[in-house]
């Protein structure tokens, strides 16, 4: 059996890490150490009833890329496996993961990230958001398309690499607060032309959707990051949509007639059904789905809003901000 080394990061010993590392315990795979990447020493002591071997580093207030590299860095393991601490692994995780990448001879293998069936009704409406394509575009295939296929891009909440591919292009971006896996897989394969990234639906972990307010602040970090993040030029004239949206509206507003009422109207109209089609493949109560529509053109708005803001050079003070802020109150 191959080593692996599962790496956690997080900010603090919280129930969302219990909760992870609970998971981690029950797999059947069991030549496996957990690397937990802290910025503070709280609550150690919940640790003490896990019967697996658990090493921890320190690093305060760093981001996600630099806790994942440092902990695949830092031990000595032939895979590592990547998940959030806000998530935890099926069963089978590990060994499904391993006997693929052994059957098909390949490096990198991730899967599925399922929610939670008792979330609140806001962290539902950030993952019914999240299952659109008009707010994830070709990124939802990943999560909700269940089945086995390869394909260029996979979750950093939900991935298996050989540790010695990771080094090769140096792992993920340090200086990225978000977005990191999109850059990681597109430098990977800009690297490596006949890579195999494999998605295998039985390869899954569960994981929490946030609060509909956070998945907005992250829309907007995201909307900070589309003209600097690596990526085809497809995918970054597809993110570009809100942006361009959010100016024609503003010059047809500028430019108030009763045409340009018409045409705003209609476009609108046709849109929002065109979202209610969609999204009642998935979603089965009308009033749900009305603030699901409402909710799409927020997050597009917030969206184009943090491209807007790129240009006027603030991006890495504000994008710092909200993550650390996010991160601390997702914590509380």
């Amino acid at each position: 059996m191959y080593k692996v080394n599962i790496v956690i990061p997080s900010i603090t010993t919280d129930s969302r890490l219990i909760r992870c590392l609970d998971g981690v315990q029950n797999l059947n795979y069991k030549n496996f150490f957990v690397t937990l990447v802290l910025d503070d020493n709280k609550n150690l002591s919940k640790l003490k009833k896990f019967k697996f071997k658990i090493k921890i580093l320190f690093l305060k207030r760093a981001n996600m890329s630099t806790k994942r590299n440092i902990a695949a860095k830092k031990f000595n393991s032939v895979f590592l496996a990547f998940i959030d601490s806000d998530a935890y692994p099926s069963k089978n995780w590990l060994i499904n993961a391993i006997n693929e990448m052994k059957s098909k001879k390949i490096e990198i293998i991730g899967g599925p990230n399922i929610p939670f069936e008792n979330q609140n009704f806001w962290k539902k409406i950030s993952y019914y958001c999240k299952r659109s394509f008009f707010v994830t575009a070709q990124y939802n295939f990943i999560n909700y398309k269940s089945y086995n296929r390869y394909c260029n891009l996979l979750h950093s909440s939900n991935f298996i690499i050989s540790k010695k591919l990771y080094m090769l292009v140096n792992g993920m971006n340090k200086n990225l607060f978000i977005g990191e896996d999109h850059d990681f897989f597109y430098r990977l394969n800009e690297k490596f032309k006949n890579l195999k990234v494999y998605f295998a639906k039985k390869v899954f972990v569960y994981h929490e959707d946030r609060e509909f307010k956070f998945f907005l602040m992250q829309r907007f970090c995201y909307g900070l990051n589309v003209l600097t993040a690596k990526n085809t030029k497809i995918k970054r004239i597809l993110a570009l949509i809100p942006f361009f949206s959010i100016c024609i509206v503003f010059l047809l507003l500028l430019n108030l007639s009763k045409l340009s009422l018409i045409v705003l109207s209609s476009f609108f109209v046709l849109l929002s059904f065109i979202i209610f089609l969609e999204t009642k493949k998935y979603i089965n109560e009308f009033r749900t789905t009305i603030v699901v529509i409402i909710c799409i053109y927020l997050s597009n708005l917030f969206y184009g809003f943090g491209t807007i803001i790129y240009f006027f050079g603030v991006r890495n003070r504000i994008e710092k901000k909200i993550y650390r802020n996010i991160k601390k109150k997702l914590n509380n």
